[in-house]
């Protein structure tokens, strides 16, 4: 139908953007670090969230081509297990590394007198050690799928390419207890956080007014402007997943099938993994140099190319 190509479509542009812009970030971020940049405690979270998003969003890609537009990507059983968990382990490690990111952010402005102030030292040599273990239990938790998920026997006379079948009542209780008690935690950490950064940012900014001229208080120090972006960053996370939360829930106790809850649905899965790069794209300062310096260097060169072809021998 004309109307399932034009949202296909529309689902494959979103996902392409995403795709582009946090492909870009790492892009952009890895020839920072070559080139020697002051690291922040928080690039890793930022590259290691754009990386799971790039996955995530070329694992729906794919899922969306074989349901939407029914093109047979997904021919067998080991397909649709590999499609399948690999979007359920990475739209999980979203969450969780997004929580990160909010604490990383929290721990590394924490004042001197803080409490966190002993973790901001050492906490560029946990990092890496902790968003590998983040794999582990999402890893584990998301396992069902491989005994779940089947591809059609006979795809060009169904709607979609895979299907999933029940298991034990007792083993689906118990992975949708761990699945809530990790979105749970994740949220809590993330508005604790996020809470902590708006207080203190309020604080930093009461004192910058008495201490300083009017002029000098509107300055945005570099270690505000990054709280600022992951304050940012996290609060849209919470909106789409919230928004994703509830049209998930609503479709799955609704007795009829909802087309245009779906397609929200489908826009707000991955909404925020479209824009969340962009937001780390605009808000860092390096990366604007960056750039500025590139596109400056590029146009020099193509002045001096025009001047000097154009001068007589």
């Amino acid at each position: 139908m004309a109307v399932d190509v034009a949202l296909g479509m529309c689902f494959l542009s979103q996902t392409g953007v995403g795709i582009l812009g946090n492909s870009l970030l790492i892009t952009l971020y890895l020839t920072l670090f070559l080139q020697g940049s002051k690291r922040k405690p928080t690039d890793l979270t930022v590259i290691h969230l754009a990386l799971v998003y790039t996955v995530m969003l070329r694992t729906r890609g794919i899922l969306i081509a074989a349901e939407v537009l029914g093109l047979e990507f997904v021919q067998n059983d080991a397909e649709c297990k590999l499609l399948g968990l690999v979007y359920r382990i990475t739209r999980a490690l979203s969450l969780c590394t997004t929580s990160l990111l909010s604490m990383v952010q929290a721990i590394t402005i924490s004042p001197s007198t803080s409490y966190l102030f002993q973790l901001k030292i050492q906490i560029q040599k946990f990092i890496l050690p902790v968003l590998a273990i983040l794999w582990i239990p999402n890893s584990l938790i998301s396992t069902n799928l491989l005994f779940q998920m089947f591809a059609f026997p006979n795809i060009t006379n169904t709607d979609t390419n895979c299907y999933m079948v029940p298991i034990s009542t007792l083993l689906q209780k118990l992975l949708l207890t761990f699945m809530a008690l990790r979105d749970i935690l994740s949220l809590g950490f993330i508005s604790c956080c996020s809470g902590y950064m708006v207080l203190l940012l309020h604080r930093h900014r009461q004192q910058v007014q008495h201490l300083h001229s009017p002029s000098q208080a509107h300055e945005t120090s570099p270690e505000r402007r990054a709280t600022q972006t992951i304050v940012l960053l996290v609060s849209c996370f919470v909106v789409f997943y919230c928004g994703d939360l509830v049209s998930s829930l609503f479709l799955g106790t609704s007795m009829k099938n909802n087309a245009a809850i779906f397609n929200a649905t489908m826009f707000m899965t991955s909404g925020y993994a479209t824009i969340s790069p962009f937001v780390v794209l605009t808000c860092d300062r390096r990366v604007i140099k960056f750039l500025t310096d590139f596109l400056g260097n590029r146009t020099l060169k193509s002045s001096q190319t025009t001047v000097l072809s154009g001068s007589p021998l």
